[in-house]
């Protein structure tokens, strides 16, 4: 049996078994598609109920506004149209609710909570109001009505909010049991595949051991000489002489796009930076106009355009680059983040270094990864300062701000961002996480309320 009529086995039975494995690969994604559709409503659910707690918050504090400037009748009017707004949208909810139950005893449930809000509607529409037109008012008796109401809605709710925590759990539960159950699986058909290629390849290796040296060779010449293609001579019409070339038209092809991606960059950069040059020379031409308002906002677009080449040029870059790696103090590279970090009041920046710890890195790229996280808690803090801590090698950067409304990981891709967030591009976080991925250092985040906390854990340097 001839090499080439072995390698047609070889193939057949590892075929086979890439077929199995794209099999359990279109069977996982099909079920984990259905796993992540139930988690998603599920999760929509929640937030719907929760949006629920929000009106029962709202009628209550319509309530309390009456009842304290009962005497002010635009108020108590304004108040009570606010209500009838809020009731209209509640009928709305009520049936995207209802129709997203997955449960007779859900709905039930459901159906008892706005049973509760018709109440609420109508002792703020008929007794609230009535009270408010009377000569001699007296709330208490609404008030405890009112309040036991509320408290019955609030605890169905909470109730409700639990039972469909739960189930998100359990979908949870059934994706990681479904995940080791395909794992497993995969194991076993790669431990398979392994075994017969084995078996196989043992037989031939003899056979065309002194072809595979040559390409070998030629391989290793590739890298050491730098150069575009592999120049050896295997011979014509055997096993491997194919490959080489299919091999070799693949390299030219990689190194033509590698120079066509590098000249595009180029020309990105300095048509963007061109227009750039001559708006802001052109504004200062136009100052003498006194337009001070529109000038700021066109040299808002420019610096949106410059920040915005800088942050794709760095982006691009690490994806060929390797760090060089120095020893230095973490307040360095604090002090070196912030000189590049330009700042007119000092005060607005906390610096606390409990543990002056040493770093072994790029402080370049780990520079830059401090300064666009320092940035980005600078644009979205409500108050000042933002902290910069070092302690137990990890430095946190701390500020007051909203908690993120989805995981890091959503974070971290490029152009993503919040949906209410008008500022950056969405790049800040993700050249962050590059350049920690590429030091294997490792990037979190989490929300000690009200503090929004990223945090760098490095590894302890290698005296």
């Amino acid at each position: 049996m001839t090499i080439k009529q072995r390698l047609y086995i070889s193939f057949f039975l590892i075929l086979l078994i890439i077929v199995f494995i794209i099999g359990v690969f279109f069977y996982s994604t099909y079920n984990l598609n259905e796993i992540h559709s139930i988690q998603k409503h599920r999760y929509d659910q929640i937030r719907r109920v929760e949006k629920l707690k929000e009106y029962n918050n709202s009628f209550a504090w319509i309530v309390l506004d009456v009842v304290t400037d009962y005497n002010k009748k635009d108020i108590v009017q304004a108040r009570l149209d606010k209500a009838d707004k809020l009731f209209k949208k509640l009928q709305l909810q009520q049936q995207e609710i209802i129709k997203n139950v997955e449960s007779q005893q859900e709905k039930e449930k459901i159906e008892s909570i706005f049973f509760s809000f018709e109440q609420i509607e109508n002792l703020i529409q008929k007794d609230l109001k009535k009270l408010t037109n009377q000569k001699e008012r007296n709330f208490i008796g609404f008030n405890v009505i009112f309040e036991n109401k509320h408290k019955n809605i609030n605890s169905l709710l909470t109730e409700e909010i639990n039972y469909l925590q739960e189930k998100l759990y359990e979908t949870e539960k059934t994706k990681d049991d479904f995940i080791y159950k395909i794992k497993l699986e995969l194991v076993i058909l790669l431990l398979i595949a392994f075994s017969l290629s084995f078996i196989i390849s043992t037989k031939i290796i003899k056979e065309i051991q002194e072809m595979l040296n040559k390409l070998n060779n030629g391989v290793l010449q590739l890298f050491k000489n730098e150069e575009n293609t592999i120049k050896v001579d295997i011979g014509k019409n055997n096993e491997l002489s194919e490959i080489t070339d299919n091999l070799n038209s693949y390299l030219e092809k990689q190194d033509d796009i590698i120079h066509s991606r590098e000249e595009l960059l180029r020309n990105i950069s300095h048509e963007l930076k061109t227009p750039i040059t001559k708006g802001k020379f052109l504004l200062e031409r136009i100052k003498e106009k006194n337009e001070k308002k529109i000038i700021d906002n066109i040299n808002n677009v420019f610096i949106d355009i410059e920040d915005l080449t800088s942050k794709l040029l760095q982006r691009e870059k690490l994806n060929f680059a390797t760090p060089s790696k120095t020893k230095f103090k973490v307040s360095s590279l604090i002090l070196e983040a912030l000189s590049k970090f330009s700042i007119e009041d000092e005060s607005i920046i906390s610096l606390d270094v409990q543990d002056d710890f040493e770093i072994e890195g790029d402080i370049y790229y780990l520079t830059i990864a401090l300064k666009n996280l320092i940035d980005n808690a600078n644009k979205y803090a409500k108050e000042y300062p933002i902290e910069i801590k070092a302690v137990d090698n990890t430095l946190y950067v701390e500020n007051i701000a909203d908690k993120l409304t989805n995981d890091l990981i959503y974070y971290i891709q490029p152009f993503t961002r919040e949906l209410n967030q008008q500022q950056g591009h969405g790049l800040g976080l993700n050249i962050v996480n590059k350049i920690i991925e590429m030091h294997k250092f490792i990037f979190n985040y989490t929300y000690n309320n009200p503090y929004n906390i990223f945090y760098i854990q490095f590894k302890k340097s290698q005296s």
